[in-house]
C-alpha cells in the first residue's frame, strides 16, 4: 500500500508540475499583452492590530462578513515573495495609518523587509533592485522603527516624529482596595516575580524597579541600533534626536529622519521612474493577476503551526470579542491545545510543528499538561518554539519542550517564577452588611476561601506547594536548556528578560522572526528551505476529541507514506472555558504595566 502510496503521489506531483508549467506560461503571456496595467509599486496598508498569522474563518463567517481582511504578517510574507519575482516591478509602498505596533512586531517586519530585497535579487540578478517605500501619518516608536528599516520615509506636513522613548508606569491598589474593606493575600518564590504585586503593595519595591530599569535599557537599545542601521545614523545622533522629540515635519527631514514630506495623494509623482510623470501604484489585491508567475512545486511534507495566544488556562480556549479585564482577549486552553498535538501526532504529512506562543503566562496546570503533550510529540517529529511579542512564565514553559526556541530581540520572556493569591472580602462585605455562615470538615478546608487570611500553618502550607512547582519548573529549565542547577537562579525567581538578553543568557537559541523558525525546523526535518514546504495551522475536530497516546505508541504512529498524503485534513474551531486565576490555582504570569514600545 505504501508503495502504491509512493508512486501515486510522485505521478500527481509530475502533472502538477506540468500543469503549473503551462498555467505560468500562459498567464505571462496574457501579462505581456496587458503592459499598460503593470504596477510600479505594489500598495499595502498596515493599520490597526497585526496579527502574525492569518486567523482561519469558517466560509459560513466570510460570506457574513465580507471585506478585504485584515494584513497579516503571514499574508505580507507571501505577497512579497511573489512580488519579489516580478522583474518589472520596482518596489512597494507600506501605508502605516494607525497601526498598533509592538517593537517585536517591527523587528519581523524590518527581516521580512531584508528578505524581501533577497528573494529580488536572488530571482532577478540582472533587474535593479526592488526597493522598500514607508509612509507614514503618525510616527511613534514601533511605527518609526518599522519605516527605518525601509529605503525611503516620507511623511506628512504635519506629522510630528514622536519617537520618544520608553516608559513604564504599573499602578498599586491595595490602597484602593483597602478602602473597600479588600486584601489580597500574596505568595511568590522571589521578589522579581511581580505579576500580583499591583494588587498586593501600594508601591513599587526596589526589584521590580530594578527589572524594570533592566527592560527598559534593553528596549531602548534595541530601538535606538533598529533606527541607526535603517537610517545609517550614529546612535548618538538618533539618542540626541530622541532627546529633542517631538519634532515637527521639517526638523524631521532636516535631521535624515524622513526623505521628504508630502500628502498621500503627491506618492505617485515622487515615487515616478525616470521619464514617467507618475508612478503606477496599485493595491496588492489589484496588482496580483498581473505579476509574473513561476512555477513553484510544493513539496510532498508540511511544517504544521500550532498557535498559543493569550493567557493559558485550564479546559479550552476561548476567544473575546471585547476582552476582559486580566484574561484578555483571548485565551489558550490545554484541552484544546492537547487536541491540536494529538491531530499532529496523527498527521503523516507534518514533519515538524512550529509551536508559535504569544502568551504572559497563566495556570501551571494547565502549562504543565501542554509541557508534556509537546514532549510526547518531539519524540516523533522535531518541534521548534517562536514567541512573539511575549512568551513568559507559562509562556516559556511550554516552550521547554521545542529542540530550539526562537524569538525577537525586543520579545519579553522569562519570568521564571510562581506566585498565588487570594482575596480577602469579609470587610467589604461588612460595609454592604453581608453576612457569612460558614460549616466545614476537613482543617484545611477554609484554605481557599476569601473570608479569612491564611493561618500560619495554611500559609507554610501554600508556600510549600508554590516552592514543589517553582523547583519542578527550575528542574525543567536546567534539563531543556542544558544548564547548571547552580546558575538558575540568578536566570529564574521571576526575572523577565528581553529577547537578546535572554539569548546571552541561554534562554532562547536564537533571534529572528518566524520565517527564521520555520527555516530552522525545515532544516533539522531534513527539508528545503526554499519556500516550498508548506506551512499549515493544525486543526483538529472538537467533536471527535483524540484519547491520549501512550510513550511505548509513539514508534508506531510514525508510519509510512500513503494516501493520506493526497488529502487534506478538515478545518475544526476549538473553544471553551476560562479557569478562575485567583484561588486554587498557582499561577505563572507576567506582570502588567511593563515597558510598552508603541
Amino acid at each position: 500500500m505504501n508503495f502504491i502510496g509512493r508512486g501515486l503521489n510522485r505521478v500527481l506531483r509530475g502533472i502538477s508540475l506540468l500543469w503549473q508549467v503551462c498555467a505560468c506560461g500562459l498567464a505571462n503571456l496574457v501579462r505581456r499583452l496587458s503592459k499598460g496595467s503593470w504596477a510600479d509599486y505594489v500598495l499595502f496598508e498596515l493599520s490597526g492590530t497585526l496579527l502574525e498569522r492569518t486567523p482561519q474563518r469558517p466560509r459560513f463567517l466570510s460570506l457574513l462578513t465580507p471585506g478585504k481582511p485584515a494584513l497579516t504578517v503571514e499574508a505580507l510574507h507571501d505577497a512579497l515573495r511573489n512580488i519579489a519575482g516580478d522583474p518589472d516591478v520596482r518596489g512597494v509602498l507600506i501605508l502605516v495609518k494607525g497601526a498598533q505596533l509592538s517593537l517585536a512586531q517591527a523587528q519581523t517586519l524590518s527581516d521580512l523587509f531584508d528578505r524581501f530585497r533577497g528573494w529580488s535579487s536572488e530571482l532577478n540578478p540582472r533587474a535593479a533592485g526592488k526597493e522598500v517605500v514607508v509612509y507614514l501619518e503618525s510616527c511613534g516608536n514601533a511605527e518609526y522603527a518599522v519605516a527605518a528599516a525601509a529605503d525611503r520615509v516620507y511623511i506628512s506636513p504635519l506629522t510630528d516624529w514622536t519617537v520618544l522613548g520608553l516608559r513604564a508606569e504599573p499602578v498599586f491598589l491595595a490602597d484602593t482596595l483597602r478602602r473597600i474593606g479588600v486584601k489580597a493575600e500574596v505568595v511568590k518564590v522571589a521578589p522579581w516575580k511581580t505579576a500580583l504585586d499591583n494588587l498586593a503593595r501600594s508601591e513599587m519595591s526596589d526589584a521590580h524597579r530594578e527589572q524594570l530599569e533592566r527592560l527598559l535599557g534593553g528596549l531602548f537599545e534595541e530601538m535606538v541600533a533598529a533606527i541607526s542601521k535603517g537610517r545609517e545614523m550614529d546612535e548618538e545622533q538618533v539618542r540626541a534626536a530622541i532627546d529633542r522629540a517631538p519634532l515637527n515635519a521639517s526638523e524631521t527631514v532636516e535631521l535624515g529622519l524622513a526623505d521628504g514630506t508630502v500628502y498621500e495623494d503627491q506618492l505617485t509623482a515622487t515615487l515616478a521612474p525616470t521619464g514617467k510623470d507618475e508612478a503606477r501604484i496599485l493595491p496588492y489585491e489589484q496588482a496580483q493577476g498581473n505579476l509574473f508567475r513561476r512555477p513553484r512545486l510544493r513539496h510532498r511534507k508540511r511544517i504544521g503551526v500550532i498557535s498559543l495566544s493569550g493567557m493559558i488556562t485550564s479546559g479550552k480556549s476561548r476567544r473575546f470579542p471585547s476582552g476582559l479585564p486580566i484574561v484578555g482577549k483571548n485565551t489558550a486552553g490545554s484541552t484544546t491545545v492537547q487536541q491540536l498535538v494529538r491531530a499532529a501526532l496523527k498527521d503523516e504529512r507534518l514533519a515538524g510543528v512550529l509551536l508559535h506562543i504569544d502568551s504572559r503566562g497563566g495556570s501551571a496546570l494547565a502549562s504543565d499538561l501542554m509541557w508534556r503533550e509537546l514532549t510526547l510529540l518531539n519524540r516523533k517529529i522535531p518541534v521548534v518554539a517562536y514567541m512573539g511579542d511575549v512568551a513568559a512564565s507559562g509562556g516559556y514553559y511550554v516552550a521547554l519542550p521545542a529542540q530550539k526556541i526562537v524569538c525577537q530581540p525586543a520579545t519579553l520572556t522569562g519570568s521564571i517564577g510562581v506566585v498565588m493569591a487570594k482575596l480577602i472580602t469579609s470587610e467589604a462585605e461588612g460595609k454592604i452588611g453581608a453576612k457569612r455562615f460558614p460549616v466545614q470538615r476537613g482543617e484545611n478546608a477554609d484554605i481557599y476561601a476569601s473570608d479569612s487570611p491564611w493561618s500560619r500553618e495554611q500559609r507554610e502550607k501554600v508556600e510549600a506547594l508554590m516552592d514543589y512547582t517553582y523547583q519542578n519548573f527550575k528542574r525543567l529549565v536546567a534539563d531543556a536548556r542544558a544548564l547548571e542547577p547552580e546558575s538558575l537562579e540568578s536566570l529564574c525567581g521571576g526575572r523577565v528578560w528581553t529577547g537578546s538578553q535572554a539569548l546571552e543568557r541561554g534562554l532562547v537559541d536564537e533571534t529572528g522572526d518566524f520565517a527564521t523558525a520555520v527555516d530552522l525546523l525545515c532544516d533539522i526535518a531534513e527539508l528545503p528551505t526554499d519556500g516550498t514546504v508548506p506551512v499549515v495551522q493544525v486543526k483538529a475536530d472538537e467533536k471527535r476529541p483524540r484519547p491520549p497516546v501512550s510513550e511505548g505508541s509513539l514508534d508506531l504512529l510514525a508510519a509510512g507514506e500513503g494516501f493520506a498524503e493526497l488529502t487534506e485534513a478538515l478545518l475544526g474551531v476549538l473553544q471553551g472555558d476560562v479557569s478562575s486565576l485567583l484561588g486554587r490555582e498557582r499561577v505563572w504570569m507576567l506582570a502588567d504595566g511593563l515597558p510598552k514600545s508603541r
